[in-house]
């Protein structure tokens, strides 16, 4: 039929070998696109899971394990990276976590060792006004023994003279003729002696006395005078003791020479540098106080009534630097009252309204 001729021995009539594979490259490049399609999914389904539970294990999922085995090799690549990125930033979190607490441990040891170190100096200041105190006490002692044996030992010298004068009255005189010897009232001379000696005694021991007394009252003016009253004074919360509060005074200092009313008080001074002054101060005054008791009056009327009186000037003083620091207190505690009344009233006003 056609007379020997083959048309498929002819290149016009065979197919196109590029045309004939361009399916299968058409199929690969859908498949391609699919498997990084598939490896972004489950990168992302991984990344969600890492984020919610970062401490399950990959063996729980065996449908990406065959998932992976499906992909190609550059889809794994991006798969093995965005986990190692995961892992990286959950180091990074739990870094950031440990940093955190270490900070946190350190801050709480700092504060422990602030809270001891201000326990010890509070115990510290408390052990040394306690010292001063014993001390102050032991002086006293020590000065009223020390008075009591100077008081024995000038009646025994007493004594011991008028024994001596009596013994001594037979050889007074040098004359070996006794009808030449003037007869003198030995009793009426002796009596007199002892009068006038006691009588110098006495009045030297007056002086001495008046003496004590006017020295304290000095001491005690250069105190007054050197002393200036504080504007803040540092208490101890009621029920807190470690608790501090710093109140200003908003009243002047008591008038001198006034007679204050005891007053009670909830507050507490504390013992810190803040309120040193005010320690010092009524702590001098009870010195003074202390040594004027020592002063003995001898008996004398005036050295009681010029000792009295120093005694109430400084005690005066003393009710007056602890009225100061009362009022100020009771100021603070009827402020702070007078705050909460008025944050009620509003409170009270939001709810009605």
């Amino acid at each position: 039929m056609f007379n020997g001729f083959n048309p498929f021995l002819h290149s016009s009539y065979l197919p196109d070998r590029q045309s004939y594979y361009q399916p299968r490259q058409y199929y690969n490049a859908e498949e391609r696109l699919a498997q990084e399609a598939r490896a972004r999914a489950l990168a992302e389904q991984r990344a969600r899971r890492s984020q919610w539970l970062p401490e399950e294990d990959d063996d729980a999922y065996p449908d990406e394990d065959w998932e992976y085995g499906q992909l190609g090799p550059r889809e794994r690549l991006y798969l093995e990276a965005r986990k190692r990125q995961q892992q990286l930033e959950r180091q990074e979190r739990m870094r950031q976590e440990q940093e955190l607490a270490r900070q946190r441990a350190a801050e709480e040891r700092e504060w422990q060792l602030q809270l001891e170190k201000r326990e010890r100096e509070e115990n510290e200041k408390k052990r040394r006004l306690l010292e001063e105190q014993r001390r102050l006490h032991q002086a006293k002692r020590e000065h009223l023994e020390r008075l009591a044996a100077e008081r024995a030992n000038l009646k025994e010298n007493a004594r011991r003279a008028a024994s001596r004068s009596s013994s001594r009255s037979p050889k007074a005189s040098p004359s070996p003729a006794p009808q030449e010897r003037v007869p003198t009232p030995k009793p009426q001379y002796e009596e007199k002696h002892e009068e006038a000696a006691s009588t110098i005694q006495q009045r030297y021991r007056i002086h001495q006395s008046f003496k004590s007394i006017r020295d304290l009252e000095n001491k005690f003016k250069e105190l007054k005078n050197g002393f200036t009253f504080p504007k803040t004074i540092e208490f101890l919360q009621p029920g807190a003791p470690d608790i501090h509060i710093f109140v200003e005074a908003q009243r002047p200092p008591p008038p001198e020479g006034g007679e204050l009313a005891p007053m009670e008080s909830d507050g507490k001074l504390a013992y810190t540098s803040r309120n040193y002054t005010l320690h010092a101060y009524v702590e001098a005054l009870s010195k003074l106080l202390m040594e004027l008791d020592g002063v003995d009056s001898r008996g004398s009327p005036d050295v009681r009534n010029r000792r009295r009186g120093v005694v109430k000037e400084i005690e005066q003083e003393v009710q007056r630097v602890e009225a100061y620091w009362k009022n100020t207190w009771q100021d603070y505690v009827e402020a702070q009252k007078g705050e909460k009344q008025v944050e009620e009233a509003v409170q009270t006003d939001d709810d009605m309204s």
